[in-house]
């Protein structure tokens, strides 16, 4: 009786601590893909003030077709580094940079202002 108590005891110990490590296994892989993926999204989404720069430059050139430059761009920046491309995710991010944009630059003269304006604003 008393080896039974004994076998029993560590059995259950020993499932607590496996079920204890697997648990934490799966969250350190899954916050490891994680942390991977924030990596990934903030490299793509840091590249793509200087394309929205760049894309200033084109005078005749609507505001659509300027986000179309800077979304091809910035697809081409993910693939060189095979980065899963998330394109409405990224469409979302240059208007929301775009919109920064023009925010700071109403509140500036054109002289002061640091960031170029963007799809047809009036610099």
């Amino acid at each position: 009786m008393q080896h039974l108590y004994i076998i029993l005891s560590t059995s259950a110990t020993t499932l607590g601590l496996l079920i204890t490590t697997a648990t934490f296994l799966s969250k350190a892989v899954k916050n490891g893909k994680a942390k991977r993926a924030a990596e990934r999204i903030l490299l793509v989404t840091e590249s793509l003030m200087p394309y929205i720069q760049r894309a200033e430059e084109f005078i005749n050139f609507s505001g659509k077709e300027k986000k179309e430059y800077v979304l091809t761009k910035a697809n081409q920046f993910a693939i060189e580094r095979k980065i899963p491309f998330n394109f409405e995710a990224v469409s979302n991010k240059i208007e929301e940079l775009v919109a920064l944009t023009k925010n700071v630059n109403a509140n500036k003269s054109p002289i002061e202002s640091p960031i170029p304006m963007f799809f047809g604003g009036v610099h």
